[in-house]
């Protein structure tokens, strides 16, 4: 009897182990490391997709601006003469009219209103408007002449030459396309030059000593 019950209780154990070792060999559920990397990598390629598909969007319609005429007006678009280039304004729901800084109706624009276009590049020539500002049309009056004067003095530095004109000590700066050397010229020389007068201000453009 004693040794029947040795070999029972050694058969009980033997089944607890073996039932022991199955649980401890069941798969868990938890992600492994090589399933966490993967999902991080799909995510990291859907962001660099997104991102590159964003940037190519920006880079077909950048902002820019453009200052010119209108030549004409059909249908809420118009066309403008942008220092000789002919550009295609059209508008949206969102474009902003403006003029002295007041909003205004785009009925209100008119052909050969000067105008200041802000918006996005469809392509070459072709803008879509935010904004469309019309500005004054000043008239730059330049006046030139020739004279014959002599030399008062002469600043390298500030650039600038005094002309005794009509009696008087009038001091030149030197226009933007002026040829004048000052370092060649001298004080009591009598030259002949070319003057522009604007806004009551004179700059000198061509001068020769005589």
């Amino acid at each position: 009897m004693k040794k029947i019950f040795i070999i029972f209780f050694l058969t009980l154990s033997f089944i607890q182990v073996r039932s022991a070792m199955a649980v401890t060999a069941t798969p868990s559920a938890t992600t492994t490391p090589d399933m966490a990397d993967q999902v991080k990598l799909l995510v990291q390629e859907n962001l660099a997709t997104t991102e590159a598909k964003l940037k190519e969007k920006l880079n077909l319609q950048s902002l820019v601006g453009y200052v010119g005429k209108i030549t004409t007006i059909s249908s809420g678009n118009l066309t403008m003469d942008s220092h000789g280039s002919l550009i295609q304004v059209s508008s949206t729901a969102k474009t902003a009219y403006l003029k002295d800084n007041v909003a205004i109706k785009a009925t209100s624009l008119a052909i050969g209103d000067k105008i200041i276009v802000i918006g996005t590049s469809v392509k070459d020539g072709i803008v879509t408007a935010k904004r469309v500002s019309v500005i004054k049309d000043e008239v730059i009056l330049v006046k030139t002449s020739a004279v014959v004067a002599k030399i008062v003095s002469i600043d390298l530095k500030k650039k600038t030459l005094t002309l005794s004109l009509d009696g008087t000590n009038q001091t030149l700066t030197l226009s933007k396309k002026s040829t004048v050397k000052l370092e060649t010229l001298k004080a009591d020389q009598t030259i002949f030059g070319i003057i522009k007068e604007y806004n009551g201000a004179l700059s000198i453009s061509r001068a020769k000593a005589l």
